[in-house]
């Protein structure tokens, strides 16, 4: 995956405000993310790591599980249900820094408990 994204649209909250509203683009999807302190425009790519504030994750599966539900509950997935909160599927790619991939963006969520897929859920991500 590239080590960036694009800016697709920024929203300021106010004209001369330093917080933002930002989507995203990767090759696999979009996701709208709280920005501040940053100035972006439409077009920037910027260093593709978000980070996910309260997030709460768990295996996708277990182990013993039949090989065709582990591959469906595998699938990437990340669903929109607040202004910047989403819960998904992704492929932890960093255990050690909590980093997981899913449909092209890399998401620091903490602690991750296993290599593979996790599901996930979070109040807020950030650029």
């Amino acid at each position: 995956m590239n080590a960036t994204v694009v800016v697709s649209r920024v929203e300021p909250y106010s004209p001369d405000d330093e917080c933002a509203s930002v989507t995203l683009r990767s090759n696999l999807g979009e996701i709208t993310a709280f920005c501040w302190g940053l100035e972006l425009k439409e077009g920037d790519t910027i260093e593709n790591r978000l980070s996910a504030l309260d997030a709460e994750v768990r295996a996708a599966y277990l182990q013993d599980w039949p090989e065709e539900e582990k591959e469906e509950k595998s699938k990437e997935r990340l669903e929109q249900i607040g202004p910047y909160a989403y819960r998904g599927v992704g492929r932890v790619i960093d255990p050690n820094s909590g980093l997981i991939e899913v449909l092209g963006f890399k998401i620091e969520l903490g602690d991750v408990p296993c290599d593979g897929a996790v599901e996930f859920e979070c109040t807020r991500v950030d650029v």
